[in-house]
């Protein structure tokens, strides 16, 4: 081959190769230029061409200057050329082309030996797709930030070591730590102490893959200490864990309020062991006394046997106390009728009655007890007298046992919105958290040997059943406070009671008792014709029913709790089918008889069991003398 032909052939394969060159950068996303070392252009590709909105043709020749990245910017081409070194810079929108450019420009030269630039490759990125994207992954991180801070739970994120990394905003306003305190610090810095292993075994099962939900108590900035739902998960990043995500939820409040209702239904179900307890001793109790009554209404013994009738009758109404205390228990859902009680006059004789404890006590101690009065004015509240002042009283005696080296109690009353509050507080020996979260359980006491654990237990459920609460405020040192917190009653006086008249002289009459208890349906047989009336006994509702219908009584006696039908029932058919006849109902239940029926006069007394049979026969008397005297018939 000649050395003409392998010149031809060499142009050849040149011409083919920067055709196959042109080819391949010309399908490159990237503009691209080329430039000679007098920083003219030389090669343009199709992207190029495009971003310059001209023709190869027309652009070949021109200086880099004339290109678009030469509006303002500098010759970058000189510039790298010049030093040798790449220059990158980026061209914001509002160029010719509206749309952010990265331009990278490479110096090229003919051998790496070679101190200057020969030319340079210009590489121009359309880069508004990957702002864009950044803008709306900006957004995007703005937004879950903010979605983040406004969650209702706080969230905190923590690295490998169990470092805090990041917290929301809840985090910061509820936990009080700034995120500046708490970056950087270790997990149990939020954590209580008797959480705190509980907690890290948590996080340690989440850093190895295992979401775990758990209860844990925090601490806040204000010592506060809070009970916590937590959810751990873990934050994976290429297939590994690089953290824990941390969401936590104060379930305080929801602790409390569970343990509320658990201590009502504790105090629910004892009542109503209570109750059982007490029907079956009432009954009892009731005998006992009616006996040893009779027997002191007929006796001609000594003096010596008729006093021990009178301790036996004392130890039964003794003992008729003690089961009331106990049904204070199932108090809360019973019908009462309530009158207005003046809570200042409440206080004010409630500390008259205490005197004797709270003067003996002076004597025994070291030092003295004061006792001061606050009470300046009426504080009106619809309930039971008796009741208040058993929880009145309660809380007097228990100040004074909460101060052995003596101190001052004071008490008092006033009216706040529409509430009318009563407060005994004591400068006594003051109670932990721990005790007064469980205070008002039934047996809880913390006087040892000398306590029943049953007065605030009894106090809670009058004070419930009043629709009112108990606050107590106590630090162990700082004594204590009670207030009662109960609904205000507008009344000038309390409304009062006429007792009860006395009957002399009454006629015999024919008295029905019904009674399913035999030994109290004898005791009652016995004590009315003992007094000459005509007494007919029944065992059940149905039976007293045959016996209404078959003849006519001046009065009924009937227990409550009846086998078949109850003695309300018994006392609504007499009320419909023999109005004029008196009914007395005996029960240890009298809490159950519904406010309607005293309204619709279905019922004449109610008396509760265990009954003095004094009692009993006094009030028979009464309502029989109030009676109108049956008119003669006469026949024509």
């Amino acid at each position: 081959m000649s050395s003409a032909d392998a010149h031809i052939k060499l142009c050849n394969s040149l011409m083919a190769a920067d055709r196959m060159w042109e080819a391949t950068i010309d399908t490159l996303p990237d503009a691209v230029y080329i430039f000679g070392p007098d920083k003219r252009l030389k090669k343009i590709n199709r992207a190029g061409e495009s971003l310059e909105q001209a023709a190869r043709s027309f652009l070949a020749g021109r200086r880099c200057c004339d290109m678009l990245w030469g509006e303002g910017t500098g010759c970058m081409v000189d510039r790298a050329i010049s030093s040798g070194a790449e220059v990158e810079v980026e061209l914001p929108s509002g160029n010719k082309t509206q749309r952010p450019l990265l331009v990278r420009v490479v110096p090229q030269s003919q051998d790496q030996q070679q101190e200057s630039a020969t030319g340079c490759i210009v590489i121009v990125r359309d880069i508004s797709e990957l702002r864009e994207a950044e803008e709306e992954g900006s957004k995007n991180r703005a937004f879950l930030a903010s979605l983040a801070d406004l969650a209702p739970d706080e969230i905190y994120t923590l690295d490998t070591d169990r470092r805090f990394t990041w917290m929301n905003q809840r985090a910061e306003v509820d936990g009080g730590f700034t995120r500046s305190v708490l970056l950087g610090q270790d997990f149990s810095m939020i954590v209580a102490a008797e959480s705190e292993e509980e907690a890290n075994a948590a996080v340690q099962c989440t850093l190895g893959g295992e979401e775990k939900q758990f209860e844990v108590q925090t601490i806040c900035t204000d010592g506060r200490v809070r009970c916590m739902d937590a959810h751990t998960s873990p934050l994976w990043r290429d297939g590994s864990i690089t953290g824990v995500m941390v969401f936590m939820s104060d379930i305080t409040e929801k602790k409390l309020a569970q343990a509320r209702a658990a201590r009502s239904d504790k105090l629910r179900a004892l009542g109503e062991l209570a109750a059982g307890v007490a029907h079956n001793l009432n009954n009892s109790l009731t005998v006992i006394q009616g006996r040893a009554q009779l027997l002191l209404m007929r006796s001609t013994a000594d003096e010596g046997n008729k006093k021990s009738l009178g301790v036996i009758t004392q130890a039964v109404g003794d003992c008729s106390q003690t089961l009331r205390r106990l049904l204070d228990f199932s108090r809360r859902e019973t019908t009462r009728h309530p009158v207005p009680v003046d809570l200042s006059e409440l206080v004010s004789s409630s500390v008259e009655i205490a005197r004797p404890k709270w003067q003996a006590a002076s004597a025994e101690r070291t030092g003295s007890i004061e006792v001061r009065l606050d009470a300046p004015g009426p504080a009106f509240t619809l309930g039971d007298s008796a009741e208040l002042r058993e929880v009145a009283l309660n809380l007097i005696f228990n100040a004074v046992d909460a101060m052995p080296q003596g101190g001052t109690i004071e008490a008092g009353t006033r009216v706040e919105g529409k509430t009318a509050r009563f407060w005994i507080s004591d400068t006594g020996a003051g109670m932990p958290a721990e005790v007064i979260a469980r205070i008002f359980e039934p047996f809880y006491t913390t006087k040892g040997e000398r306590g029943t654990g049953l007065g605030l237990s009894a106090s809670h459920g009058i004070i419930e059943n009043h629709r009112g609460d108990i606050n107590v405020i106590s630090e162990p040192g700082k004594g204590t406070r009670f207030e009662i917190i109960l609904p205000l009653h507008e009344a000038s006086s309390p409304v009062a009671t006429t007792p009860l008249a006395q009957g002399n002289g009454t006629k015999s009459a024919r008295v029905l008792v019904v009674e399913d208890e035999e030994k109290v349906r004898v005791l009652l047989n016995d004590a009315f014709r003992a007094e000459g009336h005509d007494v007919t006994e029944a065992t059940t509702g149905a039976e007293a029913l045959k016996f209404l219908d078959k003849r006519e009584f001046d009065l009924m006696v009937c227990d409550l709790g009846l086998p078949e039908l109850s003695g309300l029932h018994v006392a609504r058919w007499v009320k419909e089918f023999r109005p004029g006849m008196p009914v007395i109902i005996a029960t240890g239940y009298a809490e159950m008889i519904a406010e309607e029926d005293y309204k619709r006069a279905r019922i004449d007394e109610v008396i509760r069991k265990p009954y003095a049979l004094a009692d009993v026969l006094a009030r028979a008397h009464a309502i029989l003398a109030s009676q109108p005297e049956p008119r003669e018939t006469v026949t024509v």
